[in-house]
């Protein structure tokens, strides 16, 4: 056969999939954040987490970018996490720091990343398993995000078994035809308690009785909880036209 000419050989049947970044039937996925150079944007981080929910998809966070920030900043991103529904790493793709433990959950997986561009994705990548070759770019100084090195979605395998999928940046998603009595099954930290809400319809709100919201700052981490209304009153916005 010619170089560069593919033969599909086998459909195999399609069990999730992703609009944005395009992929299907991966087991997990990764969402890349930068602790500085770009700042974090946390609503994104639940957008993605709900994203994964909905596709049935494992879901993990790695907190990159280790050498740009000192210990109390760090310390102050695990107090923002606390408590928080999903694994998460903080990693340095310079000093290899948290690599291992984050290669061992992708070993044997098919693994998505996810996050905007600039959080050091395809570095991250080339750390794990340096035979990838990425290549890799840099933060705009004038826009204050990352130029896109990862022009498409590119299956990669891993010397230590499973695969990960480099993906392009991004910055923007939507819940396009999702309910919005659905919204909370995709919230898993609210699983426990949501059946002991006052009302079967709670919408977890400002319903009296709510057991969701009695769990702010206990079992339900606040900034998640602040995503959760932001995403509602998106979904109601979207629902009105």
């Amino acid at each position: 056969e010619k170089p560069g000419v593919g033969v599909v050989e086998k459909m195999e049947p399609r069990k999730n999939v992703l609009s944005r970044p395009a992929v299907a039937n991966v087991d997990q996925l990764l969402v890349v954040m930068a602790l500085k150079n770009p700042q974090c944007d946390w609503q994104l981080v639940s957008r993605l987490l709900v994203i994964a929910e909905m596709e049935g998809l494992d879901a993990l966070l790695c907190m990159n970018k280790t050498d740009l920030v000192d210990k109390a900043e760090i310390d102050e991103v695990q107090e923002k996490l606390e408590p928080f529904p999903y694994p998460y790493y903080f990693t340095c793709a310079l000093d290899y720091a948290g690599i291992d433990a984050l290669l061992n959950m992708l070993s044997d997986r098919c693994t998505v990343l996810a996050g905007p561009s600039g959080t050091g994705k395809s570095s991250l990548l080339n750390a794990i398993d340096p035979d990838l070759s990425l290549k890799t770019g840099t933060i705009s100084k004038k826009i204050g995000r990352g130029r896109h090195t990862t022009r498409q979605a590119e299956l990669l395998p891993l010397h230590v078994g499973g695969s990960v999928v480099d993906t392009p940046g991004f910055y923007r998603l939507n819940f396009k035809g999702m309910q919005i009595d659905r919204l909370d099954h995709f919230f898993p930290e609210f699983e426990p308690w949501s059946a002991n809400c006052a009302f079967r319809d709670c919408l977890h709100l400002t319903e009296p009785q709510c057991a969701i919201r009695q769990e702010i700052g206990k079992t339900v981490n606040p900034l998640r909880y602040d995503h959760y209304r932001s995403f509602m009153e998106e979904l109601n916005e979207e629902e009105a036209y």
